[in-house]
């Protein structure tokens, strides 16, 4: 109908809202690029009379951009949105503009953050923007792409269980996978890795292609992390093969950045280089220049298991230049840690403290025990065996308590290598549940009633019961309080 419609001679404001609505359907289950056409072109029809529709169907267009990793229309979108704010009136168009013209900022390398943040403080405590649909994805998308502490984190659990009450199948599966990715950078990769499988089932569900390649990509790159080498290999292969006809790029460097991971983790520098490469290619062909998706920590590692230690040193100073001028803790703290690779023994402490420092305003404790692995591997390289045994006692525990199988050998490796007998801990809280389990447990640990997580998760209440039985017999608890604590549940 929308596309019939397209012939029909239509006021301004109905033309407008066909492409928009022509767009945002492409943009899930056809031709992202079309998606992107139709929003531009409809963002422009818009401008003249109707500046918050115009920012509205410019952010989306710039959703679009991101998953095709268009930077050359997301700028232009982005100069747009800051030609339109001064004639906005509307509170949600304010706030969505702000936090998409940040992101452009971003991709583009030309700021962002600061726009992002003056954005999201105001909605911290709450009220009626986090209910609103269209704005919730672009909320929680600028909490991630500032990856610091504090700056909107609270906003997350909020958008996300309002989507869940009104069963927004639509807004979900996308939703699911920003969610996911937070957590999957962070210390809850067991609730990530049942967002995404969940997003993943939605995504076939509903035919959402984009939504299921991110949810597919992001599982690929959080399975490389635990070293769950053919579950990781095959959804890589699936986003690889989904992603190439309708030119995601984006998810594409994701499948790669996980493959490269991967094979880093299992020692394999060779194998971990080839697909790096292949990524930095990749980067520069789509002119991608957020310092965010640069493998050039993991290709500098890669190089130096390799005797290759002086190729590192020129990427490795080139990054850490984009890394400071981003300014953003996480960038930085890699940036850190891939000097320190290769300086000399005498500024060891200096290098890798720089990037502890920063690490400690990220939150990513995977990347903290990498930084500590290999500052203990220095250490101990540098004949320093009783120094390097602190920093290897701690990324051994990170990595066992994360679940980051293959890291957490290699950093029990170093340690024996000092001479201390590696003490091992077991991964997580949440034992050997699935996914679906998962979930469930972490829905009624927050409070849902049975019948609320069973409408959340499209499950009848019966099953749910099923699920939740299993869960208690796994955990060892007898009660939704034991529950609760037992998996320290986030908000």
């Amino acid at each position: 109908l929308l596309a019939r419609a397209r012939a029909l001679p239509q006021p301004r404001d109905l033309r407008v809202r066909a492409a928009g609505l022509r767009g945002a359907i492409a943009s899930r289950t056809g031709s992202v690029e079309s998606a992107r056409d139709e929003l531009m072109t409809a963002a422009a029809d818009a401008a003249g009379t109707d500046p918050d529709t115009a920012v509205l169907l410019l952010a989306d267009a710039i959703l679009a951009c991101f998953f095709l990793a268009d930077t050359a229309t997301v700028a232009d979108a982005g100069a747009r949105i800051d030609g339109l704010v001064p004639r906005v009136t509307g509170e949600p168009a304010r706030r969505m503009g702000a936090v998409a013209a940040g992101v452009a900022g971003v991709l583009t390398g030309r700021g962002g953050p600061e726009r992002i943040r003056l954005a999201l403080r105001p909605l911290e405590s709450g009220g009626p923007l986090l209910r609103d649909p269209r704005l919730a994805p672009w909320l929680v998308l600028g909490v991630l792409f500032l990856r610091e502490r504090g700056t909107g984190r609270a906003i997350v659990p909020a958008v996300v269980d309002d989507l869940r009450r009104r069963s927004d199948l639509g807004g979900l599966p996308f939703l699911l996978f920003l969610v996911a990715r937070d957590r999957a950078t962070g210390d809850r990769w067991d609730v990530a890795e049942a967002d995404y499988t969940e997003g993943v089932q939605l995504g076939r569900e509903t035919g959402s292609t984009s939504e299921l390649a991110a949810c597919l990509a992001g599982l690929a790159w959080l399975q490389a992390r635990q070293g769950r080498a053919d579950a990781c290999r095959a959804n890589a292969a699936e986003v690889l093969e989904v992603s190439g006809p309708r030119h995601l790029a984006l998810f594409q460097v994701w499948a790669l950045s996980a493959l490269g991971n991967l094979e880093l983790g299992l020692g394999r520098p060779e194998a971990a280089l080839a697909h790096l490469e292949r990524l930095d290619a990749l980067l520069t062909d789509l002119a991608l220049v957020d310092v965010d998706l640069s493998p050039v920590p993991e290709l500098a590692e890669a190089l130096v298991h390799l005797g290759r230690a002086e190729d590192a040193r020129r990427p490795a100073a080139r990054y850490a230049a984009r890394a400071t001028e981003k300014g953003q803790p996480w960038a930085m703290a890699r940036a850190a840690r891939t000097v320190a690779l290769t300086c000399a023994d005498a500024d060891i402490d200096r290098e890798f403290g720089r990037a502890l420092d920063h690490h400690g305003e990220a939150l990513d404790p995977f990347e903290r025990a990498r930084t500590q692995l290999a500052y203990g591997a220095r250490l101990r390289r540098a004949r320093r065996r009783v120094d390097a045994r602190e920093q290897l006692r701690a990324a051994l525990t990170a990595f066992d308590t994360l679940g980051a199988a293959p890291w957490a050998d290699r950093a029990a490796a170093e340690l024996r290598a000092t001479g201390e007998t590696a003490q091992r801990r077991q991964a997580g809280p949440a034992g050997d549940l699935t996914p679906q389990e998962l979930q469930i447990a972490t829905m009624l640990a927050r409070g849902r009633t049975t019948r609320e997580a069973a409408a959340a998760l499209f499950l009848s209440p019966k099953t749910v019961e099923y699920h939740l039985r299993h869960v208690y017999l796994k955990l060892g608890v007898s009660s939704r309080a034991e529950l609760a604590g037992r998996l320290a549940v986030p908000g």
